[in-house]
């Protein structure tokens, strides 16, 4: 099967889930500042309970090239030969690894996982593709997650620099299109994410509800009052749409 063919970028399946966002978000009071239903407000922004997503996989990372040299360098002193030949093959191993991890970033890559929770299974897979053009308009994290049925929680959440970043929670209009899709404006939450990001969540009936949403190849635009604010797409997204399915099981 050419899973490029299937899933919902195109024809009814995509008005389908288009229709699904916009009653979810619609079907919200405007005046409403708390967080998708599910979800939990931390201080800044809304969080899925028990989440482990990308942005964990990314601060793993971030915490592997931090433990490669201290945080704060201590005193200035003479080095010995070998202080300083340990300390080349330090900074050439976190050199490496950064390389390694920007190229896989820029290229996009997806992660996935699940987790055993008091409330049921949530399943959680993530998709990062970012660049420094644009402004951050030009990529950013989009993550899909839910609860194993019979749970209905689940949502479709957008991370990137070019969202806005309000204080508090809020919710915003924003048009999103699909593909080729017609664009469609709807209500959304948005809030900061970790200082640096903007974060658009949607609440979805179900995680098989969102899975029936995607597809192999799928691309996003989110603008707001007719300006870009950001651009992603995903491949490859076909084993992660199945793992999705026997997590939500």
């Amino acid at each position: 099967m050419d899973h490029r063919n299937a899933g919902i970028g195109q024809g009814p399946r995509g008005m389908r889930m288009l229709a699904i966002l916009s009653f979810i978000s619609l079907s919200l009071p405007f005046e409403a500042a708390a967080c998708p239903t599910g979800m939990l407000y931390d201080g800044n922004g809304c969080s899925p309970p028990y989440q482990y997503s990308m942005d964990d996989w990314i601060r793993e990372k971030n915490d592997y090239l931090d433990s490669l040299e201290p945080r704060e360098r201590p005193p200035a002193r003479v080095l010995s030969p070998e202080e300083l030949e340990n300390l080349k093959r330090l900074q050439a191993e976190k050199d490496a690894r950064d390389a390694i991890i920007a190229r896989e970033v820029a290229n996009g890559i997806w992660f996935s996982a699940s987790s055993s929770t008091p409330e049921g299974k949530l399943c959680t897979a993530s998709f990062a593709k970012l660049t420094s053009q644009d402004n951050g308009k030009s990529g950013g994290i989009v993550s899909i997650m839910g609860f194993q049925k019979p749970k209905p929680d689940a949502w479709l959440i957008f991370y990137g620099t070019g969202l806005p970043k309000p204080n508090k929670v809020k919710k915003i209009k924003i048009s999103l299109q699909q593909d080729d899709e017609p664009a469609q404006t709807v209500q959304v939450f948005n809030y900061r994410y970790q200082g640096r990001a903007g974060a658009i969540a949607f609440s979805v009936p179900g995680l098989t509800a969102a899975l029936d949403g995607m597809r192999d190849r799928q691309s996003f635009k989110l603008s707001i009052d007719g300006n870009a604010a950001m651009v992603l797409q995903w491949t490859d997204a076909a084993p992660i749409i199945e793992q999705l399915r026997q997590c939500a099981k």
